[in-house]
């Protein structure tokens, strides 16, 4: 006979459960509504160094990490962007949000820039920061580097996952454009909660999300141009020929020295 205390136990799991698959079944991959542009302000000492928030889309893909009864729907979101030589020290990233909950507020952004691997980001990042501190705005979030990155010339990927509970805050989308630069974009959800089949990196057309055609991230990134080439090496020069004279002249008299102490030891 089953007893009233494990008919309630089995209740209270059953709601939970319910619950729970209502909130899962919310979840979106990808989120449509009027393109908002935000004001981005440039903090003092540094420049913007990329600039990819022209052409904006009405779509967003989510880019988001979720708290721990929905992990399996934790994903990530990639754009590249070249360094050209003298190399870039970054120590901000702005991002083109939309929320579905209207949160506005206070968090944390997992950063990776991992160096390109043939149209995808690579395995090994060269800057990467767990919890980045970062604000969400009505259509934006700003996102501050604990430490600088210091980048060579070359060709990187920004790849970007915003800490944000789903309840009772919703979803946060990284705003697509029209336009992209370079390699498009990417996107990863290894749990594969949300059945794309991209638990690794792939294009918004190959998973399904984001719209599925717009090529690129809205994005800036913004520090200080230098700081991240490899110095060149110091020019030899080749001795005048005063100089090829003196050190003849200095090689001629190391010579005869030599010569007269051997004979002087042959004595």
């Amino acid at each position: 006979m089953i007893s009233h205390k494990t008919l309630l136990a089995c209740g209270i799991a059953a709601a939970f459960f319910s619950i729970s698959s209502a909130d899962a079944a919310t979840l979106q991959a990808s989120h449509t509504g009027a393109v908002a542009q935000p004001s981005f302000t440039v903090p003092n000492g540094s420049t913007v160094l990329f600039d990819q928030t022209a052409n904006p889309s009405a779509s967003g893909v989510t880019a988001q990490n979720f708290s721990s009864g929905f992990d399996a729907y934790d994903n990530e979101a990639a754009d590249d962007f070249a360094v050209p030589a003298g190399g870039w020290t970054l120590s901000s990233v702005n991002l083109v949000t939309s929320t579905s909950g209207g949160f506005t507020g206070p968090t944390t952004v997992s950063v990776n820039i991992y160096p390109d691997a043939t149209g995808v980001p690579g395995t090994t990042a060269a800057c990467s920061y767990a919890a980045a501190p970062a604000v969400i705005g009505a259509t934006s979030t700003t996102i501050t580097l604990p430490s600088t990155c210091s980048l060579a010339a070359g060709t990187y990927w920004l790849a970007a996952s915003i800490a944000l509970d789903f309840t009772p805050n919703g979803q946060v989308f990284w705003t697509n454009v029209t336009v992209g630069s370079l390699s498009d974009s990417v996107w990863r959800n290894p749990g594969d909660g949300f059945a794309t089949g991209c638990t690794d990196w792939g294009t918004l057309a190959a998973c399904g999300v984001g719209g599925g055609v717009d090529p690129g991230y809205s994005f800036q990134l913004l520090g200080a141009v230098g700081g991240g080439g490899v110095p060149a090496a110091p020019v030899q020069e080749l001795p005048t020929l005063n100089q090829w004279s003196a050190l003849l002249a200095a090689g001629g008299l190391a010579l005869l020295g030599l010569f007269g102490v051997r004979r002087r030891a042959r004595r």
